[in-house]
């Protein structure tokens, strides 16, 4: 029985496959993969926003083979193997975890820019929605930091953004959610907030 879990693993898994390759045919294949699995999520009882989390992928190529009923032949990764898969694509051996709820507000970063950090908010699991982030020209691996969780994680990432910002910690260009910052303010701030 497939999992919402599985099912947006699987589709994380074919979009950074996708974002990994410079390769025509490669990305032809992961597109047909992302048909496959936005295809199914009906019949599996999910949304397609639910599966895809609302993350940027190439929808007018996916939306070519959504008709095709050859997507059932396209071979397969596994819920689990999607899930390990993703996983290894972030390092996670120096987070740190607070909060409660059952969304999250995280901070990520690189080991070669130790100063910057991206903060984002996902309903999902946040090593996924960080593994769909990666491209091609990703420096290293991506480090998280830090994960918050909580039940109001746009509104937390809204507020944790507004504060740096008025601190003059956002950077401008690479992105939208990057910030001049380190865990330790951000988890200050997070206290501030919180209080």
């Amino acid at each position: 029985m497939a999992t919402l879990a599985g099912q947006r693993a699987q589709f994380t898994w074919a979009l950074n496959q996708y974002n990994s390759t410079d390769d025509p045919d490669e990305k032809d294949k992961y597109v047909r993969r992302m048909a496959k699995y936005i295809a199914a999520a009906s019949s599996h009882g999910f949304t397609v926003e639910q599966v895809t989390q609302q993350q940027s992928y190439p929808a007018t190529e996916v939306e070519k083979y959504l008709g095709d009923f050859g997507l059932i032949n396209e071979p397969d990764v596994s819920e689990e193997n999607a899930i390990q898969n993703l996983k290894q694509k972030v390092d996670t051996s120096d987070v740190v975890e607070t909060g409660q709820g059952i969304g999250s507000v995280y901070a990520y970063g690189y080991r070669c820019a130790p100063d910057r950090l991206k903060i984002g908010s996902t309903d999902g699991d946040v090593e996924q929605r960080i593994a769909a982030q990666i491209f091609t020209s990703t420096p290293d691996k991506p480090v998280l930091s830090l994960k918050i969780k909580t039940d109001k994680c746009r509104a937390l990432e809204k507020a944790i953004h507004g504060i740096l910002e008025t601190r003059n910690k956002k950077i401008f260009g690479g992105g939208d959610e990057w910030f001049k910052t380190n865990r330790e303010e951000v988890l200050e701030v997070y206290k501030f907030i919180s209080q």
